[in-house]
């Protein structure tokens, strides 16, 4: 019911019917330094599932990461409503009669604790996606800042995400290049992204990315900027060939 990926993080793995077919999606499960137990972008669970959860620790949080993903927080509140319900912000237009607490622009969220710090991805304001790091493990985990989809049940998910440019190859969809408002503030938080220490990159839709991840990561975001290392610095001039260089200007 539930997939190991690393210490103290499981993957709740079922497709997601969308209007061009099914695609896969995966909830991420993360338990605290203090036992207490953080989901990641619910998607629905039944009782299985939820069982599953329970006996890893009691949930604490519920996390819906972007403006995006949603849809079945309400029903994993209604589920757990003990736990702290975090949200991208403006997602109240989406989730009325439902409270939670925005996520920050990064840092921590004293309601998921320390273990997992948060970073906005700027300059895209549709999608508000925050990204998150599980410095324990070295685990990135994103929702549709990276794709990795290899396999899908219908031909018509396929054409779609082809046509995405994420269909077989660790990619961001190109509707990123349609939404974005402000690619220097997104080039920021793509190096501070790349900044962080992860081995793996856990994403909402495809196979978990592992063995040179960041790499993978800094490729596909190479076109906002950011993303892409700065070029060595030329070394410095020997005396000689200063004096002549002048000597022939």
């Amino acid at each position: 019911m539930l997939r190991a990926i690393a210490e103290d993080v499981w993957a709740y793995e079922k497709d997601l019917r969308m209007p061009f077919g099914h695609l896969p999606s995966r909830t991420t499960v993360v338990r605290r330094a203090d036992g207490g137990i953080v989901i990641h972008s619910p998607l629905a669970f039944d009782d299985a599932a939820a069982a599953a959860i329970d006996a890893l620790g009691e949930v604490r949080a519920l996390v819906a990461p972007s403006r995006l993903h949603h849809l079945f927080l309400k029903a994993a509140s209604e589920r757990w409503p003990r736990a702290s319900v975090l949200g991208a912000p403006g997602l109240e237009k989406k989730l009325s009669g439902l409270r939670f607490t925005p996520l920050p622009r990064s840092g921590v969220a004293p309601e998921i604790g320390d273990d997992l710090g948060v970073r906005l991805v700027e300059g895209v304001p549709y999608i508000t996606e925050h990204v998150f790091l599980h410095a324990r493990s070295r685990t990135l985990v994103v929702t549709d800042l990276l794709f990795n989809v290899h396999e899908v049940r219908n031909f018509g998910m396929k054409v779609f995400l082809w046509l995405g440019g994420a269909w077989k190859k660790t990619a961001q969809d190109h509707v990123w290049r349609l939404l974005m408002r402000d690619r220097a503030a997104a080039a920021r938080s793509v190096a501070d992204i790349l900044a962080w220490d992860f081995e793996r990159v856990v994403v909402a839709h495809g196979d978990v990315v592992e063995g040179d991840a960041k790499e993978r990561l800094r490729r596909a975001l190479a076109w906002i900027g950011g993303a892409t290392p700065l070029p060595p610095a030329a070394p410095p001039a020997e005396a000689g060939d200063a004096g002549k260089r002048s000597a022939e200007v």
